[in-house]
């Protein structure tokens, strides 16, 4: 009953002034998305055509539980217009300008950011902020990479995945030889193409990862960095294992087997295998590292009120009482 009464009072000292501001806040937002209907369809069918790409239909979900988490810091919160708002504004409408007239429609995705920024330094300033960063940061997972950036980055996991692949071949015993992105088998050859670089996947884990990060509130900055870099390692060992167990198909059963295991199921098995590393690794980080205490950690759901301990009274013998 006592808990109940707590969450409530976490919205309830909101006050009426700041509740108006918020709903302003809302509909500018939702007004922000509608001019961008074309970039944000753009977006939504890459989700459905990508299997990579279709964990960005939980990203606004998961933005808007972050903005409920924190929903704390919006306690005493005094509203004010920051003059920011407008360098903030002006940029995200050049690379918009740009975008449009470039033909980029990433730029012009990635736009929203800045955008959505000044809009909330302009209505609310920087209290907002605060509350909000991490709800307007996470929206960038929605984008999808540019396609520079990922056939740099694919080019280097290519290279990767292969050579550490081949290693761990090895060491389990199966001849296997690298000839550039291509793992030369007994019986057949495996070839590590651009589409199973893992880098889109990458996306995903960095999600994971900076998701993570920013629930546990209640961890210090060093683990929580540690969390989102992990991100890296965590897709090379997920891909690294796809590509093996694909290659010991090839070996131990037939080609057509390891095709369906490495194009279709293997990306349904990384994830869980990744999240199973980010457990794991949250677990190991919590034993090295003890979190800071803290008067009232924020609690998924709930803040969980802190009250001071109580002194002992110290305990007085008759015969004190008597003199």
């Amino acid at each position: 009953m006592q808990m109940q009464t707590n969450s409530n009072s976490s919205t309830s000292s909101i006050s009426p002034e700041n509740r108006k501001t918020l709903i302003g806040l809302g509909i500018l937002v939702v007004l922000l998305a509608a001019t961008y209907y074309q970039a944000l369809y753009r977006v939504v069918n890459v989700w459905y055509d990508e299997p990579d790409y279709v964990y960005g239909f939980l990203v606004i979900p998961f933005s808007a539980f972050l903005l409920w988490d924190r929903r704390d810091m919006l306690k005493d919160a005094k509203f004010q217009m920051s003059w920011w708002s407008i360098p903030c504004i002006v940029l995200g409408m050049l690379m918009r300008f740009y975008g449009n007239f470039a033909f980029n429609q990433a730029v012009e995705a990635f736009s929203m950011i800045p955008l959505l920024t000044g809009i909330v330094l302009f209505v609310a300033g920087w209290p907002a902020i605060r509350w909000s960063w991490s709800a307007i940061a996470f929206i960038v997972f929605m984008i999808p990479l540019p396609s520079f950036i990922e056939g740099t980055l694919g080019q280097e996991l290519q290279k990767i995945g292969t050579n550490v692949s081949v290693f761990t071949l090895q060491t389990l015993g199966m001849p296997a030889i690298a000839e550039g992105n291509v793992i030369v088998l007994t019986n057949a050859k495996l070839g590590v193409v651009e589409a199973c670089s893992g880098i889109r996947m990458l996306m995903l884990f960095f999600a994971a990862c900076v998701g993570a990060a920013f629930l546990l509130r209640q961890r210090d900055l060093v683990t929580r960095i540690l969390i989102v870099l992990s991100a890296i390692p965590i897709a090379v060992i997920a891909n690294v294992c796809r590509i093996t167990i694909t290659a010991i198909l090839y070996e131990t059963v037939n080609q057509e087997l390891g095709d369906m295991i490495f194009h279709d199921l293997a990306g349904w098995f990384m994830m869980p295998l990744a999240i199973a590393l980010l457990w794991l690794e949250t677990g190991l980080l919590a034993k090295l590292f003890e979190a800071p205490e803290r008067e009232a950690p924020l609690a998924v759901g709930a803040i969980p009120v802190y009250s001071a301990p109580k002194r002992a009274t110290p305990t007085t013998s008759g015969k004190d009482k008597d003199a």
